[in-house]
């Protein structure tokens, strides 16, 4: 419980070093005097989560469990899949950087922890279709250590603009072959 607790404050602080919005500044035009405040371009903030299957830690679970089950031993493979909590920022239309977490268990009664720096790339920022290509690379662990872990999306589509649902069509990691999510942008 300690070390949830240590991971979502981690998380939180991290979120919010790179949740500093850009300054908005009030433009006064001469011939109305009015001010206008100009706001950013485009969405900087996005927070989503999602749920993948066939991820790295499954294929380890469903090996571990076949070679365990060959020697009659009980059969060990957890839950099939992940669940991923996003935040992400928007340095510019074209670039966004993040953190991820993820959450699985590959193996009964052993979670598995992973926390993911971000790094995507947006073709279409303004369109309705964004596709997009993203690498993550960070740490797992669990009760009996940790080791390095990561996450590749060759093509990924984000679908609408203000609440966007994301497919990762062409990917390999710890999210999964086949991941989905539904996010926010503020």
């Amino acid at each position: 419980m300690k070390l949830k607790v240590i991971l979502l404050s981690l998380m939180l602080s991290a979120a919010m070093s790179f949740a500093q919005e850009p300054e908005n500044y009030t433009d006064v035009q001469p011939d109305t005097e009015k001010s206008v405040k100009n706001e950013p371009e485009f969405k900087r903030h996005s927070i989503s989560i999602g749920y993948g299957i066939l991820t790295i830690s499954d294929f380890v679970g469903i090996v571990g469990s076949a070679i365990i089950s060959i020697f009659g031993e009980e059969d060990s493979f957890g839950i099939l899949g992940a669940v991923s909590i996003d935040y992400g920022y928007k340095v510019n239309e074209i670039f966004e950087t993040g953190l991820v977490f993820n959450y699985s268990m590959p193996i009964k009664d052993e979670s598995l922890y992973t926390i993911m720096p971000r790094a995507k790339l947006n073709f279409n920022v303004n369109g309705f279709v964004n596709p997009f290509m993203e690498l993550d690379a960070g740490v797992a662990f669990n009760g009996n250590g940790a080791a390095p872990m990561f996450h590749a999306t060759l093509l990924g589509l984000e679908l609408g603009k203000t609440l966007p649902l994301t497919l990762n069509l062409l990917s390999f990691g710890q999210r999964g072959i086949f991941y989905a999510s539904l996010g926010c942008k503020f």
